[in-house]
């Protein structure tokens, strides 16, 4: 099964040299941010449950990603069939919102391809194995690799992502203030965080602590927005691109 996907997807790179480059780039992101690797010589035989996700490109809002597909049947059953999707620990979209609306001074963030920053344990690698082409040379044989984390698309991800942000929070909570913790367990809807309070100063002092807490758990906070032109300006190492909104 993913090799025929394999194969379709290879005549489809083979006529579209664009959509070839950004799936080249995106892979060798994926093995260079070390989310990805090839697969261990010899480890063949240490593999005790195998399970091979085909992947597609996906281009939604002019944004391009590829994905893999975990709902993909093979022999009656998926990827998806075999995971338990955990509790929903996702703050209320309602609950969230509102709690924005009470301060004065915005401010924003998205964190990175959240799911990717929570890796899976080394015993289900071989459970999200993926084939691709090695350096990208489609004339070769595709090669094994095997994904580190967790995966868009995958039933338990929202799960394992949500828990990761609550457990950085909690290993923390003597090593930042009060504020931090708050915002990162109740001001994030998924992997966007919304946070409002009464002045400049507070979202001054307030964004770069949170953003140093979640690092402290390898998650990256990026993309910072506000509606105050001084917090901005105080943003501005932490993310460079705000300056056109200025």
């Amino acid at each position: 099964m993913p090799l025929k996907r394999l194969h379709s997807l290879k005549r489809k790179l083979e006529r579209d040299a664009s959509l070839f480059a950004l799936y080249q780039d995106t892979m060798e992101a994926l093995l260079r941010d070390g989310y990805a690797r090839t697969f261990p010589d010899g480890d063949e035989a240490k593999a005790q449950r195998t399970w091979y996700v085909p992947h597609h490109s996906c281009n939604a809002a002019g944004k391009f990603r590829v994905v893999h597909d975990c709902a993909a049947v093979f022999g009656g059953t998926s990827l998806n069939e075999n995971l338990l999707q955990g509790p929903d620990l996702t703050n209320t979209l309602l609950g969230v919102l509102l709690r924005f609306r009470q301060g004065k001074v915005a401010f924003t963030g998205d964190i990175k391809s959240m799911f990717f920053q929570v890796k899976v344990h080394p015993r289900d690698y071989d459970s999200l194995r993926f084939l691709w082409w090695p350096s990208n040379d489609l004339s070769k044989p595709a090669a094994d690799y095997q994904m580190l984390v967790h995966l868009f698309g995958a039933t338990s991800s929202p799960a394992c992502a949500s828990y990761a942000l609550r457990r950085v929070a909690d290993d923390n909570v003597t090593a930042v203030s009060a504020d931090a913790v708050s915002t990162v367990k109740n001001s994030f809807y998924v992997d966007d965080c919304v946070k409002s309070v009464d002045t400049d100063d507070i979202a001054i002092k307030l964004a770069p602590e949170v953003k140093l807490l979640l690092y402290s758990g390898g998650i990256k906070l990026t993309k910072f927005s506000s509606n105050s032109k001084k917090v901005l300006l105080s943003l501005l190492p932490m993310n460079l691109h705000l300056v056109s909104k200025i």
